[in-house]
């Protein structure tokens, strides 16, 4: 199979030939304005790092490690109980329809389907709405008080989830690039993640090098953004698009070639194999 960073050119070099998508992930950073408030309210030097899958549309602050961060649902917006119960929903519809057809659109291109992004957004939306507003279901009832911990407090309780959220993000981070690859559902595209994740080889493997890979970068990334606001915030946000949308393609391509109820990607050249694996999705597949 091809090394992680022979997938990374492999992906630089198609985001070069879909950039009006990245749009989607420089709107979507934009939106999250409560991380950009809470930077610019930031006095000092931050220094920080991340850790992350590619569970969903890849912004720049997956790579920013937000100062004195707090428990946000990450609307975007002031959080209150009233303002929340308006706002959320609109932001989730949003995020949702935007989702679907960036990975649709995205899986589209790599197999020459004739699907647009208006058609994979209202083909996918469904699932992908579910995705959306599962964190939403856990982290607004945290943020507001609503789960009674009592004596943990939100920062306990966050403390408690951290175990679950990463096992979570672990078994099912394929599963938008099932649900759009495979044409299915979110359930079959939720079984087929965690098959994937519970046989280990590649799939552990990709893991691996991409929370590498946001970690190193999210150094450089979170003294930039946070330190430099004035120029970080709007220079990070437009290469975080870039960015993104180079590591969204990748681990699209990478989904494809290891599952094998989705349709070949292509083969990869002879150049790209690893300690001689194969580099066709028959020879691939176990």
């Amino acid at each position: 199979m091809p090394t992680f960073t022979a997938r990374l050119a492999d992906g630089w070099k198609r985001t070069g030939e879909n950039m009006s998508l990245i749009l989607v992930p420089i709107l979507l950073g934009v939106m999250q304005t409560d991380s950009i408030r809470q930077i610019l309210a930031y006095d000092g030097v931050h220094i920080g790092v991340k850790f992350g899958v590619p569970a969903s549309v890849v912004t720049i602050w997956q790579f920013v490690s937000l100062p004195g961060s707090g428990v946000t649902a990450n609307t975007g917006l002031p959080l209150s109980a009233a303002f929340a119960m308006i706002i959320i929903p609109g932001v989730i519809l949003l995020r949702a329809g935007l989702s679907a057809g960036y990975f649709g659109t995205i899986a589209a291109e790599l197999l020459d389907r004739h699907e647009g992004f208006a058609m994979s957004a209202l083909t996918y939306f469904v699932p992908f709405l579910v995705i959306t507003a599962l964190p939403y279901v856990v982290l607004v009832p945290l943020a507001l008080g609503l789960f009674g911990f009592g004596s943990l407090g939100d920062e306990g309780a966050v403390l408690l989830l951290i175990p679950a959220f990463i096992a979570a993000g672990y078994l099912f981070w394929a599963t938008p690039y099932l649900i759009v690859l495979r044409r299915t559902g979110l359930v079959a595209a939720a079984r087929g993640s965690y098959k994937l994740a519970v046989d280990g080889g590649a799939y552990l493997s990709y893991t691996i090098g991409y929370v590498a890979f946001v970690f190193f970068a999210s150094v450089i990334t979170t003294a930039v953004v946070v330190n430099v606001p004035a120029v970080g915030i709007p220079f990070g946000i437009l290469a975080g698009g870039f960015v993104g949308l180079t590591l969204n393609i990748t681990t699209m391509r990478f989904v494809a070639d290891i599952d094998p109820e989705s349709p070949c990607a292509g083969e990869w050249p002879a150049q790209h194999r690893s300690d001689g694996a194969a580099v066709s999705k028959e020879e691939a597949a176990p």
